[in-house]
């Protein structure tokens, strides 16, 4: 009976091909491989024909899908190689890592240390380090130590350089690993913890299980850092290995097969692994002899064909400098830095806008991988194919990168039009997924009169984990339809602001979702009539009134929202005044916003008694004692533009207010208020903007230092055109008639304000 241990990297693809080597000169009639104990019906899928990696193995908490993990698999994989092989070979293949079910249990607990934590500032082996920074160094990376000492900035380009290229021998390769490794786990046993510790103790489980069935050879495929700890069971008692694993809790599990994807590969965080050029290391598990020819090749005929210089001489160029780099480095071949550098040097002319294109499409890829249908399935999932196929978006799901729905080379943004049936359904579909939170398309802001508009822009972006989602949102319902409603009920009755319940109550509107809107409404009447805070009420009208015309451009009844919108205007305007009064800058400035906001929605219903509440409240705001001086003079503007008080009037407050009682900071914040949004105003009107400039003129400088700040802010919100007529207007003697000191209040008869007010007229 002979074991063997294979200490393997995953995503390797020299590892992946040394392993499938070793297998096949050695023939072992059993392999152990490290994976969850509980996935083997799973991993007897993965290599069926027709489905192609790249994949992920998901397990998850059968009643909470937050607690999942994500076991990627990439046909360089040594795990996938492993599975091919056994499945050709006709070999039995056990998973012998610690169970989903032990771990996802344990997912929320913080590991325990078995051994001592380090003080702070204990020097460690590693020069310029403390034992404690070593220590968190070794949990997260251990590999990373090696290849600090060896000169490299990380484990991946450490391990790349050293084992992953060329072709060494794969047994003495593997020897040399578990050495290797054994003396860094010898020379820092901290870098181990007790989730580390179960799981090689339940390895070691497996592998007595299996040395007691009569196997003559038995593989034991795990990653590199687990070797030493179960190459020799016999140096480990079997009494402490259970005592580590007794009383661990444990949740049920559910398993599935997810697409994955190579940019998702390359990502170090969230359900990433880690490598950092799948497309790269697919080329050199292929092609292990021409992979740096072939890199070359592919990136010349990608620039060419976005319409740069990549002639195959540049590309002979390239692979000369990348083999020069790779040879002055010490590198039996290049590696990916050393080609991405000579790509720089040669195709890409210097211009890094090419090399990211390069890197994007061959460092990094766009591969997806494909699921058969029927190997992970709920009817909600059938559904939703059946959806992608009716509407032709087939082509999109599944597809790494970012894409705009109907896009063309003339129209690159593309869109569609909700008057023909085929694009309303595209529609109604994305708008029903985005309510299920697979939001696999993102609606591009539209103009203001998007709401009555019957066109779309959708920028498509599929990520690997709105498989997992569809499995989980399954128990909503059997269709896409379904469970988009119900889901939407659900959430509805967990929200209490009548902003985000209108928001909700719009989506599903543009989702085509009709059955649940009447609750909706009751809801919204509820939220709105239980909300007594004033900002909360004005952040609410946007989206009501969005919702309303929304129903009126799509002949759907939000008569009910109509009733809602009369019922808040008058509480709001009530209850105004004395909201504005008192409040610091902040808080006013987020209520101008506000104002401006819910102004601008109310003007587009066209409803004249409401206008009239709407503005007289302003009015009494305006007027009321110690309001903010941003809000006084927004809701004057807003009276203005709504021709409720004339330009005489509107001059003549406007003068008032740059009163220097007043205070240079209050007289900023009133000018703010007032020029909201557009400078338009003053380019009609020059005598004001005479009457800013020569109150800022006679600004003290410690004042004008003070306000420079706000004014700032305020015309930065203008637009170009605007600020570049304003700024025009300084090297004029538009002002040139107006006094330099704006009059102190009350100034009839003043020459100004009657020249102002004649002018006006």
């Amino acid at each position: 009976m002979q074991t063997r241990t294979y200490g393997i990297r995953h995503h390797g693809p020299g590892s992946a091909r040394r392993l499938r080597g070793e297998l096949e000169r050695w023939q072992p009639d059993l392999i152990l491989l490290e994976a969850p104990a509980d996935s083997l019906p799973a991993l007897l899928q993965l290599t069926e024909p027709g489905m192609l990696p790249p994949l992920a193995l998901v397990l998850y908490e059968a009643r909470d899908i937050e607690r999942a993990s994500f076991y990627p698999f990439a046909r360089f994989s040594p795990e996938y190689q492993a599975l091919d092989w056994a499945r050709d070979a006709d070999v039995e293949v056990r998973p012998i890592d610690l169970p989903a079910q032990i771990y996802l249990a344990q997912r929320e607990e913080k590991p325990l240390s078995l051994f001592p934590e380090p003080k702070i500032d204990e020097p460690s082996p590693i020069p310029g380090k403390t034992r404690a920074e070593l220590r968190a160094q070794l949990r997260r990376d251990p590999l990373s130590v090696l290849a600090e000492l060896a000169g490299y900035p990380d484990s991946e380009s450490w391990w790349d350089a050293t084992l992953e290229r060329g072709d060494r021998d794969g047994e003495q390769t593997f020897a040399a690993i578990l050495e290797l490794v054994s003396d860094l786990r010898a020379t820092f046993p901290e870098a181990s913890d007790a989730e580390n510790e179960q799981r090689e103790a339940y390895m070691r489980g497996e592998i007595r299980k299996a040395l007691k069935q009569g196997f003559e050879r038995i593989a034991i495929v795990v990653g590199a850092w687990h070797g030493p700890a179960v190459h020799d069971t016999t140096i480990h008692k079997a009494g402490t290995d259970k005592a580590i694993l007794r009383g661990l809790p444990k949740v049920k599990v559910s398993q599935a097969w997810v697409p994955w994807s190579f940019p998702r590969l390359s990502r170090e965080g969230g359900y990433g692994a880690g490598v950092t050029s799948p497309a790269w290391y697919a080329t050199l598990f292929d092609f292990p002899d021409r992979a740096v020819d072939r890199y070359m090749a592919q990136a010349g005929i990608l620039l060419r064909e976005q319409d740069f210089d990549g002639s195959p001489a540049m590309a002979t160029e390239g692979v000369a400098l990348a083999t020069t780099l790779a040879t002055l480095r010490g590198h039996e071949r290049p590696g990916i830095d050393e080609l991405e550098q000579a790509v720089l040097s040669t195709l890409a002319a210097g211009k890094r806008e090419r090399l990211d294109l390069i890197h994007r499409r061959l460092t990094v890829g766009e591969e997806v991988g494909f699921v058969l249908p029927d190997v992970t399935t709920v009817p909600l999932l059938e559904d939703l194919r059946a959806e992608i196929k009716s509407t032709r978006m087939s082509k999109l799901w599944e597809r790494a990168g970012q894409h705009y729905l109907k896009a063309t080379k003339s129209d690159p943004r593309g869109g569609i039009d909700l008057r023909q049936s085929s694009d309303l359904r595209k529609s109604h579909l994305l708008h029903r997924l985005n309510l299920l939170d697979i939001r696999w398309g993102k609606l591009q802001p539209g103009g203001p009169d998007s709401l009555s508009s019957f066109r779309e822009v959708w920028l498509m972006e599929w990520q690997p984990e709105f498989s997992l989602l569809v499995l989980e949102r399954g128990s909503y319902g059997n269709t896409v339809a379904a469970a988009a409603a119900a889901y939407a009920r659900e959430r509805a009755a967990t929200l209490t602001g009548v902003g985000a319940l209108a928001d909700l109550t719009l989506q599903c509107l543009r989702a085509a979702l009709p059955e649940v809107v009447p609750r909706m409404m009751e809801l919204l009447r509820a939220r709105a009539a239980a909300t007594t805070d004033v900002p909360s009420l004005l952040a609410a009208l946007p989206a009501l009134v969005r919702t309303s015309r929304y129903g009126d451009s799509r002949k759907t009844d939000t008569t009910a929202l109509l009733v809602v919108i009369d019922e808040l205007v008058p509480r709001v305007v009530a209850g105004l005044p004395a909201a504005a009064t008192h409040i610091d800058a902040e808080r006013g400035e987020e209520l101008l916003r506000l104002l401006s906001a819910a102004n601008y929605h109310l003007a587009q219903l066209d409803n004249e008694p409401l206008d009239d509440i709407w503005l007289s409240g302003l009015a009494r705001t305006a007027a009321a004692p110690s309001v903010n001086p941003g809000v006084e003079g927004h809701c004057l503007r807003i009276l203005y533009d709504r021709e409720v008080i004339s330009a005489d009037e509107a001059a003549r407050r406007f003068s008032r207010a740059l009163s220097r009682a007043h205070g240079a900071a209050a007289v900023a914040d009133w000018i703010g208020g007032f020029l909201h949004g557009s400078g338009q105003l003053l380019l009609h009107h020059p005598p004001l903007y005479g009457l800013i400039d020569a109150w800022v003129a006679g600004l003290a400088w410690d004042d004008f230092e003070s306000v420079l700040p706000m004014l700032r802010r305020t015309f930065a919100t203008f637009s170009v055109y605007d600020r570049r007529r304003l700024m025009d207007m300084t090297t004029t003697d538009v002002a040139a008639a107006v006094p330099a000191t704006a009059p102190e209040p009350p100034p009839p008869p003043d020459p100004l304000v009657d020249r102002l007010l004649e002018w006006m007229a």
